[in-house]
């Protein structure tokens, strides 16, 4: 693979009697000023600033303490202002960027860089223009998220620099404190069995679930018995004393972490108990019983957020009974439709879980959405959900949302379905919903794809047409076979991806063209009843970009010799 490919656009500079000039000609006329007790964090923003504006301009600008008398970027801590605000001001000869902690300086750096028309597309593509005279006009305004926490979560998303540059918070991108840290989990999610390991059922069975009249130590499969897919009695005392003392090991294990998260297994099994049945009778639905136990955990610990899910069985918010106020609750939305917005979805899930969503709205402040958007079983595949999420956004944020995960294909390598188109469209609208979307994929296919980015926009509208029927819905667990892939759409496919390849002028939009390309040609090999000859092609291609899944957790090699035994 390429490093990092940085486009650099030329433009001729208007400068007007107000514009403060901090380049003119290729020379620097302005210098950075920033204080001595700056934190890392925001000594990396004066850096960011200082390297950017090289790249565009050719000028070096120096970074001091102290101002020299002539133009001044002056980048300081402001402590009127928020965690993760900034403001950026123009007075007389002076441009302050100013922001809190510990993001705030930071992104308010990105900021002015993304006024002055710099792109972090993925991790691999940046657009810096190029101007030998670079001004600012006069500024007076400030920024800050819409939601606290902001995580896009694709392989290719799994970068620092990206992250901080595009201003998202989330803890798997590797944000140390030079970045102004992260929005940490410990541990990020499903820990009931981290509580209660399951090599405690022979000593205390009464800890694990009630189920058709027994107490089960979990999921038999192969042989073996699997703790972690079922649940624990969250009505025995016990149980809530174990979990206090772990949530205690990990406060203690990790301070900095901001959430603690008491959540469920990923399964089912849920305890049958006359305790857990009363409980669920007292508030109508199995989030009550869970919620009643993670509360007893958070009143321990009042200083500390304590997060739970509201996930497959807790979806459904109780009667009764509401999170503590240092109880934050993830919702996680895994059966509706994305191929239309939820607020116009006719689907009977997308319907169901608006009501829950506005339930849960009524009962707490402290609400995150868990957010799904890959095919899990098929991550290559495409799917066309650009529709659904922008419009999800605003929506979340009506209902008071304070935080949203994208969860998408995440496979030791990459390779998911437009996964950095979608990660950097995700990043923009988490920062501001307000955005318009279908502008910001021009934008990016404009500033990946060059010349070849009208066939590869035509694609992506011809394939979001082919789920814009009211009654064609699209889900999660949709694969090759859905009747989005319609012979016409496959055909039609080839020959836009052909004239896309044709008209790539530089190698990283030629790479970005081919490997968007996968997805395509993924559905048709998936769709054959015997591989043909563009197999052996694929797998080369797909093993140059870095691809190692075709599903969660299934390598390309067990996907490949299942192709090959349909030959035989």
């Amino acid at each position: 693979m390429r490093r990092a490919a940085i486009a650099v656009l030329l433009f001729a500079a208007r400068v007007t009697a107000e514009d403060l000039t901090l380049v003119r000609d290729g020379r620097a006329e302005a210098a950075i000023v920033q204080a001595k007790d700056a934190t890392t964090a925001e000594e990396r923003g004066a850096r960011e600033l200082r390297e950017h504006l090289r790249l565009m301009s050719g000028a070096e600008i120096g970074i001091a303490a102290e101002g020299g008398g002539g133009v001044e970027i002056r980048v300081v801590f402001d402590a009127a202002l928020g965690a993760e605000e900034y403001r950026l001001k123009t007075e007389g000869r002076r441009l302050t960027i100013s922001g809190g902690r510990p993001r705030g300086v930071l992104y308010g750096c990105a900021a002015l860089l993304d006024r002055l028309g710099v792109r972090w597309f993925s991790k691999s593509a940046t657009l810096v223009p190029r101007r030998a005279t670079v001004t600012v006009p006069p500024l007076d305004e400030r920024g800050a998220p819409v939601f606290d926490y902001r995580h896009p979560y694709t392989t290719e998303a799994l970068d620092a620099d990206w992250a901080a540059r595009n201003r998202v918070n989330g803890a798997s991108k590797g944000l140390d404190a030079s970045y102004g840290g992260a929005v940490t989990y410990s541990p990020f999610v499903h820990s009931f069995e981290q509580i209660v390991p399951g090599e405690m059922f022979g000593a205390h069975p009464e800890y694990f679930p009630m189920i058709d009249g027994k107490r089960s130590a979990g999921v038999e499969k192969g042989g073996k018995v699997y703790a972690v897919a079922v649940q624990r009695c969250l009505t025995n005392p016990g149980v809530v004393k174990l979990a206090i003392a772990k949530v205690r090991d990990w406060i203690r294990e990790g301070p900095e972490a901001q959430v603690i998260s008491v959540s469920q297994n990923d399964g089912d099994g849920w305890c049958e108990c006359p305790a857990c049945r009363k409980a669920m009778d007292k508030y109508g639905a199995r989030s009550g019983v869970l919620l009643a136990f993670v509360n007893e955990v958070a009143d321990a610990f009042p200083g500390r957020v304590i997060d739970t899910l509201a996930y497959g069985e807790t979806e459904e918010p109780p009667k009764g009974i509401s999170p503590r106020k240092n109880v934050s609750v993830r919702l996680c939305p895994i059966k509706v439709c994305h191929a239309h917005p939820l607020a116009e979805c006719a689907s009977p899930e997308s319907a169901a879980f608006q009501a829950r969503l506005k339930g849960w709205d009524e009962l707490t402040d402290a609400l995150v959405v868990w957010h799904y958007d890959a095919p899990f079983a098929h991550l290559l595949m495409p799917f066309p959900d650009f529709a659904d999420f922008p419009a999800d956004l605003r929506l979340y944020r009506k209902h008071g949302v304070r935080g949203v995960f994208f969860q998408g294909a995440t496979p030791p390598g990459g390779g998911g379905s437009d996964a950095e188109l979608r990660s950097w469209v995700q990043a923009r609208l988490l920062w501001t919903p307000d955005g318009d979307a279908d502008a910001l994929v021009t934008e990016w296919m404009k500033g990946v794809y060059g010349a070849a980015w009208e066939p590869m926009r035509a694609w992506f509208d011809r394939l979001h047409r082919a789920t814009s029927d009211p009654k064609q819905h699209l889900f999660v667990d949709a694969g090759p076979l859905h009747a989005v892939f319609s012979d016409d759409l496959l055909v039609a496919g080839d020959a836009l991806f052909d004239q896309a390849e044709k008209l790539a002028d530089t190698p990283a939009a030629s790479d970005a063209v081919a490997k968007a390309r996968l997805g395509l040609r993924y559905v048709k090999l998936a769709r054959a009843k015997v591989p043909g000859a563009d197999l052996d092609d694929f797998l080369r291609t797909a093993r140059r970009f870095g691809v190692t899944q075709v599903a969660d957790g299934w390598p390309i090699e067990t996907w490949e010799a299942e192709l090959r035994r349909r030959g035989k």
